[in-house]
Order: structure tokens, then sequence, then C-alpha cells
């Protein structure tokens, strides 16, 4: 009887020094579980500070240069409806001059009259469109900064990056068509000035008219022509803001295969990422 009312205490002494260890085991257990989740969720965190601030910091680069882009463009169709109308104003009154003679010193002057009136009206229409046409680049500010207002999104964002995309494909396919009307208002320069001399008919006064039309033609023409290839303000803003923004990081996927060598076989591995 002795030996069983001795073993009862030894396995109880047993019990009892085994459980402090289980207890600390599973405290350690729960304390590198909590510190696995809390360095996930500072992981998972990261990424949406990040997105959080190059969010921020691209919409305050794409306000500064919407704002500048549109302010620039305004300024500059005033310039252009300007001098489309009062050059197409000054040619159609030249055409007229040289049309309504009667009778005609000769028909290279009727010439001078109808190439006038058809260059003339040309850059009359071009000067009326550009006074009554208001700048896309204004309707965009003005959607942009309601959006901008009402909080902007990374959606929302690449929309208005997409507008000012397309502004800069606009302005450029704009600028190769005044540079060739350009060129045509200068080689009509070029061709009155080669012309003037042939006519006998023409007096002296109607000669140097006709040497300084063909050379005021020449000279805007071309400078013109080398004004066109200067970028406009909604492609310089395109530019720098792809040179000032910061990437935001998306959803990559990538995979790769790489052979696997052992001592007991060869095969092939196969990794990804997501």
């Amino acid at each position: 009887m002795r030996p069983t009312s001795t073993s009862i205490p030894v396995l109880t002494l047993l019990l009892f020094s085994a459980l402090p260890a289980t207890v600390a085991a599973q405290d350690e257990n729960q304390v590198t579980s909590a510190n696995v989740e809390a360095d996930a969720d500072v992981i998972t965190q990261e990424p949406d500070l990040f997105d959080r601030d190059a969010l921020a910091y691209n919409a305050e680069i794409l306000d500064e240069l919407l704002t500048s882009s549109a302010k620039e463009m305004i300024t500059t169709q005033k310039f252009v409806a300007a001098a489309g109308i009062s050059g197409g104003s000054i040619l159609l009154g030249l055409s007229a001059w040289r049309l309504i003679e009667d009778p005609p010193q000769s028909q290279y002057s009727r010439g001078l009259g109808v190439m006038f009136m058809t260059l003339g009206m040309a850059d009359l229409t071009a000067g009326v469109f550009a006074a009554t046409r208001i700048v896309h680049e204004r309707h965009r500010q003005e959607r942009w900064e309601k959006a901008r207002k009402d909080g902007i999104t990374g959606v929302e964002l690449a929309h208005f990056e997409g507008e000012l995309q397309a502004s800069q494909e606009a302005r450029q396919s704009e600028r190769l068509l005044v540079r060739w009307a350009a060129l045509t208002h200068a080689m009509a320069g070029a061709l009155v000035l080669a012309f003037t001399p042939i006519p006998d008919s023409m007096g002296r006064a109607d000669r140097a008219s006709g040497y300084v039309i063909g050379a005021v033609f020449f000279a805007v023409g071309f400078a013109t022509f080398g004004v066109s290839f200067r970028k406009t303000p909604s492609e310089n803003a395109w530019k720098e803001y792809n040179t000032r923004k910061t990437p935001m990081p998306g959803h990559e996927f990538s995979w790769g295969v790489a052979p696997s060598i052992s001592r007991r076989g060869a095969g092939l591995s196969f990794g990804g990422a997501f």
C-alpha cells in the first residue's frame, strides 16, 4: 500500500512541473503569432499609405500644370484670333481692290485678287473660330476643380491624365496644320515676288505694291512656320507631368521557371509573384 500512496504525489509533482513549461510555450506562441500579425498589418498598411501619398503628390502636380496650361492656351487663342481676323480682313481688302478694277490692269492683277480672297477667307474663318470657341483646357480645368473639391480618387486622376495626353496629341496635330498653312502663305509670297516683274502693263506703283505684298507674305509665312515648331502649353504640361510625377504601385503578376537539381533527382521549379 505504501508504494501506491507514494506514486500519486510523484505523478502530481511531474504534472505540476510540466504545466509552467506548457503555459510558457503557449504564451510564446501567442506572442510570436501576435508579432507576425502586427508585421503583416504593417506590411499591408505601408502600400496603402504610399498609394495615398503618391496620389496626393501627383494630384498637386496635375493641378498646377492644368491651371497653367489652361491660362496659357487662353492667351494663345486670343492672339491667334486677333491675327486671323486682322490678317484675313487685310487680305480680303486687297482682293477687293484687285478685283473691282475696271478695266483691270492685267490678268495678273486679277489673279492676285483671287489668291488674296482665297487666303483671306481661310485666315478670317480661322480667326473667327478661335475667337468664338472656348478652349477645351478651360472646360477640363472646371471639371478638375469640381473633382478635386469632392475628393480626387485614383480612377479620376487617371482619367484626367488621359485627357492631358489627348490634349497634347490634339495640339500637336494643330501645330502641324498651322505649319503647313504658314508654308503655303510663304510660297504664295514667293510666287508674287517671282511674277510681279513679268507683266509689262503694270504701273510702277502697282509693281511696288506687288513687291511689298509678296515680301510680307513670304516673311510672315516663314516666321509662322518657324514658330510652329514651338510646343504648345498642353504639350509642355504633359511632358513635365511625366517627368515629375511619382509612379503609383499596382498589382503585378510575374512568373518564372528554373531547373532544380538534388542528390535524389532533377526537375523544374516554378515561381510566381502576384
